[in-house]
C-alpha cells in the first residue's frame, strides 16, 4: 500500500495495513466476528491509530483506536448509514471516549493534540 501523508509530522510516511482480529477467546473480543480492520502508523514520529469497521445489519460502525499503547487509550465511534465512508455527511456524529469513559470532543481532541505535540517534537529535535 502507498503510504500516505502523517496529520502529526507531515511526512510521507503513514503506512496502512491490514489487521487480521483472531482473539484466542472470541467472546473476550470487543469486535464482532467478521469486522474489517486497518492498522495505520507512521515510520517518523510513530504517531499510529487502529481502523475497525464493523457491519451491524446495515449501519455500520467504525471505531477509531488513536496511539495504541499509550495511556489515556482515545477511541472515537462513529455510525454509517452506507457501506463507506465517502463524507462527514455519512456519518451520524462521532462519539468521543478517554478510557472507555464518554468524552466530549474538545476534551478528546485536546488530549490527542497533546499527544502529537509531543511525537512532532521528539523526531523534529
Amino acid at each position: 500500500m502507498k503510504p500516505l501523508l502523517c496529520k502529526t509530522c507531515g511526512c510521507l510516511s503513514l503506512v496502512p495495513m491490514e489487521v487480521v482480529i483472531d482473539p484466542e477467546d472470541p467472546r473476550e473480543s470487543p469486535w464482532s466476528p467478521g469486522a474489517e480492520s486497518r492498522f495505520y502508523s507512521c515510520h517518523v514520529c510513530g504517531d499510529n491509530w487502529l481502523t475497525v469497521r464493523e457491519d451491524q445489519g446495515g449501519v455500520v460502525q467504525v471505531t477509531f483506536v488513536h496511539q495504541m499503547g499509550m495511556e489515556p487509550t482515545l477511541k472515537r465511534v462513529a455510525h454509517l448509514h452506507a457501506p463507506v465512508f465517502v463524507s462527514e455527511d455519512a456519518l451520524e456524529g462521532w462519539r468521543y471516549y478517554v478510557d472507555d469513559e464518554p468524552t466530549d470532543e474538545r476534551r478528546w481532541r485536546e488530549k490527542l493534540d497533546g499527544r502529537r505535540r509531543i511525537l512532532k517534537s521528539v523526531c523534529c529535535n
